[in-house]
């Protein structure tokens, strides 16, 4: 699998440069950043993402990245933590509403496939006559899912530097929904 995301990244980094090349004007964007993600049903933790973008039209940009997500918790039960554990990968068309020599918005919409491995503990209730017992079994899952995933992000071009810096905000399909918050480092060509 890593063998595969590492292969799956370079060649997108390789098409959008010789894209990018291919267009007088257009920029590409590596990003990277790592920040606060809540998952429904109560488990926090964190999420780390690199997307790679590509400026096809005047305030349009088309972008491919990868995520992985971290969330630990105990929701239900103290006796059990919970987690999910997913990579995600997601093809996000973005409009620039605001776009200046150092400030930029965007606002995205796209799709996310998500592979999963999560832990839940749910009530089993056991009667026996008056007796009443409650127990909660683990309950461990490995699939995938996939769902829509949109995004909101603030950029602020450092001046006379291809770096820039900003903040994400995010609602994405992880195994459940899943919101994310946090800064990120871009550079662009």
């Amino acid at each position: 699998m890593k063998r595969v995301l590492l292969l799956f990244v370079f060649s997108i980094v390789v098409v959008s440069t010789s894209l990018a090349q291919s267009f007088g004007d257009a920029t590409l964007r590596v990003k990277a950043g790592t920040g606060y993600t809540h998952d429904f049903p109560g488990l926090d933790g964190i999420t780390g993402f690199l997307e790679g973008s590509f400026s096809f039209a005047s305030r349009f940009e088309g972008a491919v990245g990868v995520k992985r997500v971290m969330l630990d918790g105990t929701p239900r039960t103290s006796t059990v933590k919970e987690h999910t554990r997913a990579t995600a990968f997601d093809f996000t068309l973005y409009y620039l509403p605001v776009q200046t020599e150092i400030h930029l918005i965007r606002v995205g919409v796209g799709y996310t496939f998500s592979s999963y491995n999560i832990r839940r503990s749910y009530p089993v209730i056991t009667v026996n006559g008056p007796d009443k017992a409650t127990s909660w079994p683990v309950q461990d899952t490995k699939s995938r899912t996939s769902g829509i995933n949109l995004v909101a992000e603030y950029e602020y071009m450092i001046p006379e530097s291809a770096f820039s810096v900003g903040l994400r905000a995010s609602l994405f399909k992880a195994y459940d929904r899943v919101s994310y918050v946090g800064p990120f480092v871009a550079v662009r060509w």
